[in-house]
């Protein structure tokens, strides 16, 4: 791997900070430095699949309340119940060609819902929000 070399100026506090959990983790700072600025970087898009990263970049964009607004979005009751209720035919082998297409879409949206919300929250935290483990 190829690597640059970044001068930054830091605040004492956080340097100390850094520093003490170098010699806590008997680890060296350039290492705690390279573990803390990648722990905290959002997904790249070439981790999100091909055909969601037009909408994964525009997320990019959005200011902290929108990303808010898509990280709390449910799902869609009536999909969401439809989902389910095709998945437990399918458990009991009961579905049919067409249900198993619907079923194949539903999960393809609710996949897609996830993901959407999921680079939202990291978004959100990258640019310094707790976020809550299930929101």
């Amino acid at each position: 791997m190829a690597t640059e070399t970044v001068q930054v100026q830091l605040p004492e506090d956080v340097y100390e900070r850094l520093k003490d959990m170098a010699t806590v983790s008997n680890q060296p700072l350039e290492e705690v430095l390279f573990q803390t600025i990648r722990g905290n970087l959002p997904p790249r898009l070439d981790d999100v699949p091909f055909d969601q990263r037009g909408s994964m970049a525009d997320l990019q964009r959005f200011d902290n309340e929108a990303l808010w607004a898509v990280a709390r979005e449910p799902l869609p009751t009536r999909q969401w119940r439809r989902h389910q209720l095709l998945l437990r035919k399918g458990e009991a082998n009961s579905l049919t060609d067409s249900e198993r297409s619907e079923l194949a879409d539903l999960r393809e949206a609710t996949d897609n819902h996830v993901i959407r919300r999921s680079y939202a929250l990291a978004l959100l935290k990258w640019r310094g929000y707790t976020v809550p483990a299930t929101p």
